[in-house]
């Protein structure tokens, strides 16, 4: 197999540059390009053609969900590993859902971040050891442990999903509406939506259950 063509999409300058000093020891690894938002990380997909790319999910001006999403629409064939301090059961769902075939752990050995790499780049998927009993435990839920959260959040659309994160986030409807380009009428249906399905009354609980879901805003962590 050729070389992988890697870009790095990560806002914190000590990571990438730590990861750009690691990478060097394997020669199977050439990094074609870094990014430090969710922006500037397509641009550079379109400049250099990557075969992986290795992304943060806290990312400025474009989230990594989204980022994820928007890559493949570019760019089909490329992999995808997420690399975050998120061990959230909805995040892993949600970039899972997204496209994204590997999730490792910041904190990870550098080891684990390339098998990551090399896994996804053969077609498997690959997530960290520490994120097995979250599987588990979402696949093995018995009926009397309790209403399912993750299950609540899942009937959502991957626009309400969209919407319902970005007003946890405290954005405003046409802060929401410009960001996602659909108008803010579009942005208010989602809203009403989410909160049938959610069972929540407004957006104190909406984002009180953000907070529980694990689903804090990212920007800036």
């Amino acid at each position: 197999m050729a070389r992988m063509r890697l870009l790095i999409v990560d806002d914190h300058p000590i990571i990438e540059e730590g990861l750009l000093f690691f990478f060097e020891r394997y020669p199977d690894i050439e990094v074609v390009g870094t990014a430090r938002d969710g922006r500037e990380g397509l641009e550079q997909l379109r400049k250099t053609q990557p075969d992986m790319i290795l992304l943060d999910l806290a990312m400025p001006k474009l989230d990594g969900v989204e980022a994820i999403r928007l890559y493949l629409r570019e760019s089909p064939e490329v992999g995808i590993v997420v690399f975050t301090g998120q061990k959230s059961s909805v995040y892993l769902y949600q970039t899972l859902q997204a496209g994204a075939r590997g999730y490792v752990l910041k904190g990870s050995p550098v080891a684990q971040i390339v098998e990551a790499l090399r896994a996804v780049r053969q077609g498997r998927s690959w997530l960290s050891p520490e994120l097995s009993d979250t599987v588990v435990a979402s696949l093995t839920r018995e009926p009397d442990q309790g209403p399912d959260e993750l299950a609540a959040f899942k009937s959502l659309t991957a626009r309400e999903q969209q919407v319902f994160r970005l007003l946890a986030a405290g954005k405003a409807t046409q802060e929401i509406a410009d960001l996602l380009h659909i108008s803010p009428k579009t942005v208010a249906k989602h809203r009403v939506a989410v909160k049938e399905k959610l069972q929540l009354k407004n957006s104190a609980e909406m984002a009180t259950y953000a907070v529980q879901m694990g689903l804090e805003p990212l920007e800036g962590r």
